[in-house]
């Protein structure tokens, strides 16, 4: 039940917010998997290829993900898109990358939405053992990763070169690499939350009072989010990612209920031809 609501429409931009110079949006029904790399610029620009559109919309709106919006039409996340944008700006700020998107979907594609906090299931993540001790999965780091965050959010180019080396198969600092159902890096147990929330099913609480950086190497069964939380394990599959978490780092996860700003979609359409 929504216990409040603010709205944040969708709608044209003020004439001092910035938008893309020129779009180009094209259907991909290519079923081969694009293996062309994104292409994000430090002026805002970039060129992304056979994306879902929930992709935007999450750019558009941080922190929220695909799986926590409400009323995302179908098509949204199963219709592929070549989209590539320029820009004007010398550089463009996440704030200003974030406004450019906006304006784009709403000019494009119609969309119109508004944040509502949400009471929802929630999965608040804790300390395992009563002697509080962590497992052997987490170990201090090797990059200070909240000082390395800072240091990209201050520079646009920066960013872009992470994310363009990142797309090159290169993972920059404090990145967690999946390497089957392998994962291993620098983080924090904020960014580590996020990374797990797609095979827990629920948006992620950090409840264990752990600051800083942490190097965390942990194995689970990275494809349980993708065949279903209800689906069975699949023969020789690695732990779950609840076992794994109490069994290598010394957390688990507990069910609990939280207000949450949830994105909703009031209006989506698809895209006006170019």
């Amino acid at each position: 039940m929504s216990v409040a609501t603010t709205t944040v429409l969708a709608q044209p931009p003020a004439t001092n917010a910035p938008t893309f110079d020129v779009v180009s949006i094209r259907r991909n029904t290519d079923l081969t998997p694009s293996v062309s790399r994104p292409i994000l610029r430090p002026d805002g620009g970039f060129t992304l290829f056979g994306v879902p559109i929930s992709l935007l919309v999450a750019r558009a709106y941080p922190p929220a993900v695909p799986i926590d919006m409400i009323g995302l039409p179908a098509w949204a996340t199963s219709e592929r898109y070549d989209v590539s944008a320029t820009s004007l700006l010398p550089s463009a700020s996440p704030e200003q990358r974030a406004a450019m998107m906006r304006a784009m979907l709403a000019d494009r594609f119609k969309l119109m939405a508004h944040v509502e906090n949400r009471e929802q299931d929630v999965w608040e993540l804790v300390r395992a053992r009563e002697d509080r001790r962590l497992g052997p999965g987490i170990k201090p780091p090797t990059v200070d990763c909240g000082a390395h965050s800072a240091e990209v959010r201050a520079s646009p180019q920066r960013a872009a070169e992470e994310s363009n080396r990142a797309a090159a198969g290169t993972p920059p600092p404090c990145t967690l690499v999946h390497r089957g159902d392998r994962m291993e890096g620098d983080t924090t147990i904020a960014a580590l939350t996020m990374q797990l929330r797609s095979t827990a099913g629920r948006y992620i609480v950090d409840k264990t009072g752990l600051t800083g950086s942490y190097h965390v190497t942990m194995t689970y069964d990275f494809q349980a989010g993708l065949r279903g939380l209800d689906a069975p394990s699949t023969a020789g599959a690695s732990p779950s990612v609840f076992a794994a978490l109490e069994d290598q780092l010394g957390l688990k996860l507990r069910s609990a209920r939280a207000s949450r700003e949830t994105l909703v979609i009031d209006r989506l359409e698809r895209p006006t031809e170019n």
